[in-house]
């Protein structure tokens, strides 16, 4: 099967989920290619991180609504699409998702959308902006592509969206990433966050819970984006920038505890590769973390800077509490988020919309 992925901006959580996916489909036989928009991320930021034989296809593609623009690429992904006659494509983000779309209905293409976090969903944006969005996932569903929910907290939330729909969650695939190995005792937290630093991250509240956190919590973000001078200048984190996936998977999992304060999501990879390196999740009640955390047990969900410093101070308290939380995450990603299991339901899915 020739399969091609589509994505507008491959940083942070989409970069891992097509990395996972794509080297799964590799193994299988698959032939596979993904098109990006070296506007927003160029080769040598992202090459390293996905199998060397998938073949890429760039297409300019820029973050903002941009009527011409998005009608030049949607025609050239259409003649993209007609010249290499893939057997699915497969959509990545709404951006993508909306033109990759209408391409793929032109030419015939069988398509997949992804969703990653639906943009109605945010809350940076206006009420009119959000309906607009709403009102755009309405008329897309009308495509004819299926469209995947990563989690199905979002799944729930697209119920009165036309067209067939289905969720599928994200996952890791556990075989590839160390087996978590409990920190000897030391003295305060070791706190972890991870991904872009955007506004759907909301560095401004991470910012205040670090500002009145103890002097001996120490603070890292791993990654960073357009915000991360923000969170620099707040004196607390400490801002790793862009680093190598494996790197930042060894950083992960000498933490302590991972917060994660996104004020929209999908189902975040992030949160996932720390559970299952065995760190418990302090996180916003928000689509996707709500099916991850279990609170209590994988970790604690918090509403405000209140909450969040409640309950980092009991996971500073007790470090059997952090490894209690810590395997029962990772028993959670086993059970429910392993990859290989997951692969299986795209594959089956990709045969049916052909």
């Amino acid at each position: 099967m020739y399969i091609v992925h589509f994505c507008g901006a491959l940083k942070g959580g989409p970069l891992s989920a097509i990395a996972e996916w794509t080297r799964q489909q590799i193994i299988a036989g698959h032939r596979v290619s993904l098109v990006y928009s070296p506007l927003r991320d160029p080769v040598e930021s992202f090459r390293g991180d996905l199998d060397a034989r998938i073949g890429l296809i760039p297409l300019d593609v820029r973050r903002e609504i941009d009527p011409a623009g998005d009608y030049r690429a949607c025609r050239r992904l259409a003649t993209i699409l007609r010249q290499i006659r893939p057997d699915v494509l497969h959509l990545h983000s709404s951006k993508a998702g909306a033109i990759g779309r209408v391409a793929a209905w032109r030419v015939g293409v069988p398509a997949i959308y992804s969703t990653h976090g639906m943009a109605y969903l945010r809350t940076d944006v206006g009420w009119a902006t959000r309906a607009m969005f709403y009102g755009l996932e309405c008329l897309l569903g009308l495509s004819g592509a299926t469209t995947v929910a990563c989690s199905p907290s979002e799944l729930r939330s697209m119920r009165f969206i036309p067209g067939a729909k289905m969720d599928i969650p994200n996952g890791v695939d556990l075989a590839t990433l160390p087996a978590p190995v409990p920190a000897p005792p030391h003295e305060g937290l070791d706190i972890l966050l991870c991904g872009r630093i955007t506004t759907q991250k909301n560095p401004e509240l991470a910012c205040r819970i670090a500002a009145l956190s103890p002097p001996s919590w120490r603070w890292t973000w791993l990654g960073g984006g357009e915000l991360e001078g923000l969170v620099q200048a707040g004196g607390r984190i400490t801002v790793t920038g862009w680093i190598p996936r494996a790197e930042a998977l060894a950083r992960l999992k000498a933490g302590d505890v991972m917060v994660h304060t996104s004020s929209w999501e999908g189902m975040p990879i992030a949160v996932l590769e720390a559970m299952a390196l065995g760190l418990p999740i302090v996180a916003t009640n928000v689509v996707g973390n709500s099916d991850l955390v279990d609170p209590g047990k994988t970790g604690f969900i918090a509403d405000d800077v209140t909450g969040f410093i409640a309950a980092l101070t009991q996971l500073a308290a007790s470090s059997e509490l952090r490894q209690r939380m810590g395997r029962e995450g990772r028993e959670r990603v086993a059970e429910n988020f392993d990859q290989a299991t997951l692969s299986a339901r795209w594959m089956a899915l990709y045969g049916d919309v052909r």
